[in-house]
């Protein structure tokens, strides 16, 4: 089953990522749903494929600011561990530092039951811990 997701930031107007398209085996909760969303982002980070090959003009604004302004380059060859990513995504959703909505729909608990259906689209927006100044 084909799914979309859309990575979204709050404060900005654009998303991150356009809709990304992610092929599933049904997903009962939505912590089978992000366990098979990092898995695939995983593989993808492991092959060396970019996840995205541009860079937005407020990404490019951002770095000019902080004085450096590239592509994000790979300067460390050391596969990353499916499992740590998992644990690591699901303790963040825990923690609040994203939200997921399903359509319109905010969900709240990991083993809260989805009714998934083909091109259904998932929005997870990056949530701003606001802790001082920037020099």
């Amino acid at each position: 089953m084909r799914i979309y997701a859309k990575v979204k930031s709050i404060g900005k107007r654009k998303p991150v990522l356009e809709l990304q398209p992610f092929d599933i085996t049904s997903a009962e909760t939505l912590h089978e749903l992000i366990t098979q969303i990092v898995k695939h982002n995983v593989k993808s980070f492991n092959t060396e494929k970019p996840f995205s090959t541009y860079l937005l003009e407020e990404d490019i604004e951002a770095a000019y600011e902080q004085g450096k302004v590239g592509f994000n380059h790979k300067y460390n060859d050391a596969k990353q561990s499916e499992q740590a990513a998992i644990a690591e995504a699901l303790l963040a959703f825990e923690d609040g530092i994203y939200k997921v909505l399903h359509g319109e729909r905010e969900l709240t608990k990991l083993d809260e039951p989805l009714h998934l259906q083909a091109d259904d689209i998932f929005t997870f927006i990056k949530l701003t811990m606001l802790s001082g100044r920037l020099y």
